[in-house]
């Protein structure tokens, strides 16, 4: 878990984009010189090499050479398709969770602030006052407790289950 020290100067929104520029730069070193990923791609370059030498020498298609090196560039693809689904997952999950946040902490709150303003325009100022003490108690609320209910004990979350197939894969 992140500590929020980064953020106090710059703000949470300075912060994601450093986060974000950190990770592009992981992705790229990855690909390019990713143990996993050298390790296919040289593999690939071997086999490549031997069926142009063999083509060469018998003048015949080495099938079985470059049959490997497919098989090594889809093991790639498929790191790669992995890594798309899980970005894009993590997105969208993302996108809800600032939505359920916004509509927690700040939309329920300042619906309740409308309120009160109407009902004191309307000299209804016991409703009114009923209003902001209700809206005073969610501001005192420390935790985004349906925020964290929702996001942080779901079972069936996409990102978990393209988490447990890379687990799996691994073993």
């Amino acid at each position: 878990m992140f500590s929020l020290y980064r953020y106090k100067k710059n703000g949470l929104p300075y912060g994601l984009i450093k986060l974000h520029e950190f990770l592009l730069e992981d992705i790229i070193l990855y690909f390019e010189k990713g143990k996993f990923i050298r390790k296919r791609a040289n593999e690939a370059r071997k086999a490549i090499k031997q069926a142009l030498k063999f083509a060469k020498k018998k003048n015949v298609y080495s099938s079985k050479k470059t049959n490997r090196a497919l098989e090594l560039m889809e093991e790639l693809l498929e790191e790669v398709d992995y890594t798309h689904q899980v970005l894009k997952k993590t997105a969208i999950e993302m996108e809800s969770m600032i939505t359920q946040i916004k509509e927690e902490r700040v939309a329920q709150i300042s619906s309740l602030i409308s309120k009160a303003r109407e009902h004191f325009r309307e000299n209804q100022l016991e409703k009114g006052m009923g209003f902001l003490k209700e809206a005073q108690s969610e501001l005192e609320k420390k935790y985004l407790l349906e925020t964290r209910k929702k996001f942080l004990t779901g079972i069936d979350s996409e990102i978990k289950r393209i988490k447990y197939e890379i687990e799996k894969k691994l073993k």
